[in-house]
């Protein structure tokens, strides 16, 4: 079913990167029987980076969507043959491994045609009547391997490209139907083998393993015919010999191949509306990844999901409604993600995520690497303004003070040092400040995208006031919002300047502020949660 995924929301802070990355962690260590694997939805935040690089840890890969991919349900290293093999060896294959096609690759493993069993059957009907290779030349020595017979006389690079004939009658009849360039399957039969060899037989097939004499072998050299013997008895051999053509010679060509990135549901309708059950999956430089069949496609499986620090839909992955959620750790207000069962849910109202998976830690025995440490007190630190939101809980001050001692340094002072790393030596970019942490809300019929910059110092984004309320409203645009607003939250001076773009009168009736200057100060402000978030909601009636 391929790992699960454990990710936090969209344009993610610190607190849903480093959750998804240490809790990740801890489920690998406690279910030994899945792969747990943490990502994220967009950019890393630079004190993100800072402290992921300051304790040695590696970043979590970017995802685009968690909608069911191909290589999510294919079937991994299909079995493959080579176009100079026999069918008959293909349908051994097919047979032993129990697969219904097999990819057709040449000697760089690039693939060139698929060969199925329903290949197969058509050639058994096409030859009923032993039709032979006139339209398929074999070589002798193809001939040879697939009745698993032993050249007596002939070249084996020698090619028969006439019709095909079992000796059973009596040998003037036999003769008078031999025509020039024919191969003739027959038995012991001492006066058949050199009359069809007298009648222009390019090939003698001798069956039950019946040597036949040395004058008969001598005749064909003469003749510049070819003699075979097999163990196997003459209906067997006539079968078998209709499986000798190369697969190369018989193999579709016109193959549905699908890349293991597409979507699942794109894939589905071009293998539904396919002459083929199964599609190759292919590598970008043509090498076989795997097969997609239809019984894949109806299996039904979804990617699984653990979300850290939300649970809302809008603030999820692409294709979330796609995919089968199977936890959920936050500290935010109950969404509308919505699972297909019971699932486990730790929603407790503490400042940080990373506070309840440091917590989840303890609960399962399981002690903090000092590297993951770090990273959750970063996560503490910055999800609490540094323990001053009013969103910090006893809890919140508890694992703090647990982290700091595994870590070994001084919260508040790694906590500044984590908060000046945010914009050190980086030039001051306005759309950064209101696209780097942003959240979607719906508070009743209106769409809300309340952004949160914090720092040390708003000196600089305040010299800068019209170029960020011009990217916000160029955000709200983007992103289709009715109101867009922007906390500027000063850590140091415990407040946040507040700016409103859209439907601004919402913001002010909810906020109790004017916004007629732009922005406006508002002390005490650090919570995006608790403080605007849950007022704009109660304003508009939701």
């Amino acid at each position: 079913m391929g790992p699960v995924l454990v990710f936090g929301h969209r344009n993610p802070d610190n607190d849903s990167i480093c959750s998804a990355v240490a809790y990740a962690h801890l489920k690998n260590l406690t279910d030994p029987d899945n792969v747990y694997v943490p990502a994220r939805l967009g950019p890393v935040p630079a004190e993100t980076r800072w402290v992921f690089e300051r304790f040695g840890v590696e970043l979590p890969q970017e995802i685009p969507h968690v909608r069911t991919r191909v290589r999510d349900v294919m079937t991994e290293g299909a079995v493959i043959i080579e176009p100079t093999e026999a069918m008959l060896t293909a349908g051994r294959l097919m047979r032993e491994r129990d697969v219904r096609a097999l990819p057709v690759v040449d000697r760089d493993g690039t693939l060139v045609g698929l060969v199925s069993q329903r290949l197969l059957a058509e050639r058994y009907i096409e030859e009923t009547e032993l039709a032979g290779f006139a339209r398929m030349p074999v070589t002798v020595e193809q001939l040879a391997r697939v009745l698993d017979g032993e050249v007596l006389a002939g070249s084996p690079d020698s090619v028969v490209s006439d019709g095909v004939l079992i000796g059973a009658a009596e040998p003037q009849t036999m003769a008078a139907r031999i025509k020039p360039g024919d191969v003739v399957i027959l038995g012991d039969r001492l006066r058949s083998q050199p009359l069809a060899l007298e009648s222009g037989a390019a090939c003698l097939v001798v069956t039950t393993g019946a040597r036949p004499s040395d004058e008969v072998v001598e005749l064909a050299r003469t003749k510049n015919a070819s003699v075979i013997v097999t163990a196997h008895d003459t209906y067997s051999a006539a079968r078998l010999v209709s499986l000798s053509q190369a697969v190369g010679d018989l193999m579709d060509t016109d193959v549905l191949t699908v890349g293991p990135e597409t979507l699942l549901s794109e894939a589905a309708e071009d293998l539904l509306a396919s002459v083929h059950r199964e599609a190759v999956v292919t590598g970008e430089g043509g090498e076989v990844l795997g097969m997609l069949t239809r019984t894949d496609l109806a299996r039904g499986i979804r990617r699984r999901v653990i979300l850290v620090d939300h649970n809302e839909s809008s603030q999820s992955a692409v294709g979330i409604e796609d995919a089968a959620v199977v936890e959920i750790v936050d500290h935010h207000r109950v969404g509308d993600v919505q699972t297909a069962g019971p699932i486990l849910f730790l929603n407790l109202p503490v400042g940080s995520t990373a506070t309840i998976v440091a917590t989840r830690f303890q609960m399962l025995g399981v002690e903090v690497p000092e590297a993951l440490a770090g990273v959750l007190l970063a996560a503490v630190l910055t999800d609490t303004v540094l323990l001053k939101s009013p969103t910090t809980a006893p809890l919140d001050r508890e694992v703090c003070e647990r982290l700091s001692g595994i870590v070994g340094v001084d919260p508040m002072e790694f906590g500044m040092e984590l908060f000046r790393a945010r914009s050190a030596g980086r030039p001051f970019s306005a759309a950064e400040v209101v696209s780097s942490d942003v959240k979607q809300y719906r508070a009743g019929d209106v769409d809300v995208a309340i952004a949160q910059y914090e720092s040390v110092d708003l000196t600089e984004l305040m010299e800068h006031a019209d170029e960020v309320r011009a990217a916000l409203e160029a955000m709200r645009l983007d992103g289709g919002h009715h109101l867009a607003v922007l906390m500027a939250t000063d850590i140091v001076r415990e407040g946040s300047e507040v700016f409103a773009t859209g439907k601004v009168r919402l913001a002010e009736r909810a906020l109790g502020v004017s916004l007629a200057s732009g922005s406006v100060w508002m002390p005490g402000v650090l919570s995006r949660k608790k403080q605007v978030a849950a007022r704009l909601v109660e304003a508009s009636g939701a």
